[in-house]
């Protein structure tokens, strides 16, 4: 069974800079795992400047960002596997991982970097049919299909916006062309529209609607229009439209975590940490994880600092 001094398990941002910084901290034995085919998650898809200056000091697009840090890993002896599902960790440090390849591997680590991100999650708390047409997508979903696979979901959306991402994808698709019908705002806890927000889109036509939701969508096999009650006002609106995205949950994927019983923070749903460290000696976490459902309004979502302490705990404990 191969050993390694560190295993990072996620290939987003957050993990690629904590193997950097793990590199940089002279770690010489570090495995990167990741599920897609490329390395860098949800960055990908983010072509919009506003990354990178903590670590480049410089703002870049998401692409631009993941590119540079490929390229100072590259400069290392690293072990970089893609397209590589984890199954399982064990309570000694065993990871457990399955690609084309190879098959199933068993790797022991002496530390480990959980770094697996969050994913969107439908949570029911918008009471209306999903299922029923063609034409709904999650504002995750609609931003691949438009920066990855480059093409619009509809050309006439209307989008509910309760973070700044939905704010940014309604952007990229005015700037593409399509003829937004109503960018529904849907304030809370978490997101308000205040001015930070409101310059993501300003200058953009984007009809704005506050203080309502959507109560009925319909159609035929897809989306055609919508109902939308003014809960201030007590009015109904129709409007037209040939795709709905929606703002749904935001979730840490903590499977992993859980597997090892590390304790799990029951605000943001991510793993506890102090300094990085997990309630599991040894296991460090970073990134979007941590964050949990906080997530999207984060802006420094790198693994910088988790490499150093975990940098710290190897020489310390293994070294």
């Amino acid at each position: 069974m191969n050993q390694y001094d560190l295993i990072i398990i996620g290939g987003g941002i957050s993990g690629m800079t904590a193997a950097l910084t793990a590199l940089e901290n002279g770690i010489k034995k570090i495995l990167l795992l990741e599920r897609e085919e490329i390395l860098g998650g949800i960055l990908n898809q983010c072509i919009h400047n506003g990354f990178g200056k903590k670590v480049l000091n410089a703002e870049f697009t998401g692409p631009e960002y993941i590119n540079v840090i490929e390229e100072k890993l590259k400069e290392y002896k690293i072990d970089i596997k893609v397209n590589t599902e984890v199954l399982d960790i064990s309570m000694d440090k065993i990871v457990s991982y399955v690609n084309p390849d190879e098959g199933v591997v068993d790797v022991k680590a002496s530390a480990i970097i959980l770094a697996t991100g969050c994913r969107e999650k439908y949570t029911g708390s918008i009471v209306i049919p999903t299922n029923r047409f063609t034409g709904i997508y999650t504002i995750g979903n609609a931003h691949r299909i438009i920066n990855i696979e480059g093409y619009l979901p509809g050309k006439e959306p209307v989008i509910i916006a309760s973070s700044r991402w939905a704010l940014i994808v309604a952007r990229r698709l005015f700037i593409e062309g399509a003829n937004i019908k109503a960018l529904v705002v849907k304030e809370g806890i978490d997101f308000t529209f205040n001015e930070e927000n409101q310059n993501i889109i300003k200058g953009f036509d984007i009809p704005i609607i506050k203080d309502s939701k959507i109560v009925e969508v319909f159609g035929t096999e897809r989306i055609e229009g919508v109902k939308i009650l003014n809960k201030e006002k007590d009015q109904y609106t129709t409007i037209a439209c040939d795709s709905l995205l929606l703002s749904v949950g935001y979730f840490p994927e903590v499977d992993l975590a859980r597997k090892i019983k590390i304790s799990i923070n029951p605000k943001n749903l991510g793993p506890e940490v102090n300094e990085y460290e997990t309630s599991f000696k040894g296991v460090f976490a970073c990134g979007n994880l941590i964050y949990g459902i906080n997530a999207l309004n984060e802006k420094d979502i790198d693994g910088i600092e988790a490499g150093k302490k975990a940098s710290e705990y190897i020489t310390k404990f293994i070294y």
